[in-house]
């Protein structure tokens, strides 16, 4: 899949980072409650540059993230999701599965 390091995993949500030279990154992904009782699933990336060659590096491929990386990675998640657990389902974790 991708190239990080789990740092934990539990039954609704999962972070893991990445670090190199330009950059040390967490991706976090997690079921949060939504208004109808069921969850949706929610993603939070957090990056920090590591000097010069960070910055440059970030903010060359931020547009790429943000319209190719991310949907991509998304959708990914959501055919595994659907594919594996709930073929059926709305897209939506419910306890009772």
């Amino acid at each position: 899949m991708l190239p990080f390091n789990s740092l934990y995993l539990t039954e609704d949500e999962w972070a893991a980072e990445i670090a190199n030279r330009t950059v040390h990154g967490v991706l976090h992904l997690g079921w949060v409650p939504d208004d109808i009782g069921g969850y949706r699933g929610q993603m939070a990336v957090l990056v920090k540059r590591n000097g010069l060659l960070g910055a440059a590096y970030m903010a060359a491929i931020t547009p790429f993230r943000h319209l190719i990386v991310y949907p991509r990675m998304l959708r990914g998640i959501e055919r595994q999701w659907r594919g594996t657990i709930a073929p059926l389902e709305p897209l939506r974790f419910r306890p009772d599965l």
